[in-house]
């Protein structure tokens, strides 16, 4: 009984407790799933349920949904202790499949056990965003570009790579770690205004709108490569304009 008790002690001296949200679920063996998550003031975590399903009083935690969680271990893979709902799901069935690339997005950028200390509120404040914002696209250029600064990549789209000021008439190159370059190669160039709607000086309008967000898929294919993000072949089937 003696060493239940220190044991049971020494299990509660390094139990970890956070809010959650889970960005991907797996299947572990016959009974249990692994659950990649995000921690409130930890960063991307890897957690074990164990015996999800074999025990009736257990149940599968949800995407989209906030949970008061403990857990322990120090290895890549953490015990989930106890959890609790935090939050009901609040995002709207029709935004699940943007919801599904956010985390497809996180979980390919973010290294596990990285302290990462507002990951936790940009994915929560992002996925609010969502269910209010006029036009999900620029949702979407917000949360990469959020996300890959929190990932520590170097963004720049204030100033070119001579740090100079962008000039909303001039047509620029971005070179990933660099930034923007002049260039009048109209293939692969974007507009000025464009840099300067990414960096919020200016409005978004439809042409900068489209700009951005070829822009931000070679950058997101740049930082994640050789991997692809499975989701947009589901987004071409939809109906937004991706």
């Amino acid at each position: 009984m003696e060493r239940i008790r220190v044991f049971s002690k020494l299990i509660r001296l390094i139990m970890n407790n956070s809010e959650i949200y889970i960005i991907k679920i797996s299947a572990y063996r016959e009974s249990s799933n692994l659950y990649d998550a995000i921690a409130k003031d930890y960063g991307k975590i890897t957690l074990i349920h164990k015996g999800i399903k074999t025990n009736k009083k257990n149940f599968q935690l949800e995407l989209f949904t906030s949970y008061k969680v403990s857990w322990s271990g120090k290895g890549d893979v953490k015990f989930l202790r106890s959890f609790e709902i935090n939050s009901e799901n609040i995002l709207d069935k029709k935004y699940y499949v943007i919801g599904m690339y956010f985390n497809e997005l996180m979980y390919y950028l973010i290294k596990n056990d990285y302290q990462i200390e507002k990951l936790y509120e940009h994915y929560f404040l992002s996925l609010n965003e969502l269910q209010v914002s006029k036009h999900f696209l620029i949702t979407l250029n917000n949360y990469e570009i959020g996300l890959l600064s929190l990932a520590g990549n170097y963004l720049n789209f204030e100033s070119d790579i001579n740090g100079k000021e962008i000039d909303k008439n001039l047509k620029y190159l971005y070179i990933p770690e660099q930034g923007p370059k002049i260039n009048s190669n109209e293939n692969e160039c974007y507009s000025g205004e464009t840099f300067l709607a990414l960096s919020g000086k200016f409005s978004y309008n439809k042409k900068t709108l489209r700009e951005s967000r070829l822009l931000m898929k070679r950058l997101i294919d740049y930082y994640i490569r050789p991997k692809k993000i499975k989701t947009r072949e589901i987004l071409q089937f939809t109906k937004f304009d991706y």
